[in-house]
């Protein structure tokens, strides 16, 4: 009889350890996503201390303790760009102030990384006129052009290119799997090296897009390693930079 009762109670025991087992293991949640919205004043003009911010939010909460917050800011055409770390405000709010000396449009990214996840979404905005600059450029150009009476152009009077981009889509990637990006450039049929080349990627309608840039492995070959969050319609737009070549080429790919 005792040995009956301490068989029975052993088995109870067993029995409760992998109850809770079970329990704790679907209890697990996943985490929800870091969300970031980027704000930048609509008109800026040249010479003015513009405010730029970054909102940080994990499902309904203020992220008030990311690891790090940065602010690239990069004139279109330019490659070089400059890095600002935000200062926090409170709330999820994380700042720079910023004065733009150049007419323009500018590339705003903003480098967020806490709570082991990282988010970096981009914006263009515009300083002061660049319509009008770009105007004062073409007529100094046609000026340049009628100074020749026998009506040749010099060298770099016009710039022509051909230029080819071929985004590497023969792969089946899945959501939360690492998936290389590879694209194939060529200028007048010829591998385009050294190139300041982007990815810009967003999923179906979202207006956060993801600007990366991509690296070259081999001449005219760039490549990024990205990580699809979840699947759907995702597009791809390469942005291609050199000297007086800029171009770009969309496409589309399905993340299962």
């Amino acid at each position: 009889m005792k040995k009956f009762l301490i068989l029975i109670i052993s088995l109870f025991f067993m029995m409760t350890g992998c109850s809770n087992s079970e329990s704790g293991v679907n209890n697990e949640e996943e985490p929800e996503l870091l969300e970031v919205d980027l704000i930048a004043p609509g008109d800026i003009l040249i010479g003015d201390e513009v405010v730029l911010a970054a909102e940080v939010t994990q499902g309904e909460e203020k992220v008030e303790d990311a690891d790090e917050v940065k602010f690239e800011v990069r004139k279109v055409g330019d490659e070089d760009s400059e890095m600002i770390e935000a200062t926090h405000q409170g709330k999820g709010m994380y700042e720079i102030k910023k004065t733009f000396k150049e007419d323009g449009e500018y590339m705003v990214t903003a480098h967020v990384t806490a709570r082991s996840m990282h988010n970096m979404p981009s914006e263009k905005i515009t300083v002061g006129n660049p319509a009008e600059t770009g105007r004062e450029t073409e007529h100094q150009h046609s000026d340049t052009t009628d100074s020749h009476d026998n009506g040749e152009t010099t060298e770099g009077d016009h710039h022509h290119s051909h230029v080819s981009i071929e985004l590497d889509t023969n792969q089946d990637p899945k959501a939360n799997q690492k998936v290389s990006l590879s694209a194939q450039i060529k200028n007048e049929n010829q591998p385009l090296t050294d190139a300041a080349v982007r990815f810009e990627i967003w999923h179906g309608e979202d207006s956060n897009h993801e600007f990366v840039d991509g690296t070259e492995i081999e001449n005219g070959v760039y490549i990024y390693e990205k990580v699809f969050p979840k699947s759907g319609t995702y597009h791809i737009k390469v942005h291609v930079e050199k000297g007086e070549i800029h171009d770009h080429k969309e496409q589309a790919i399905t993340v299962n």
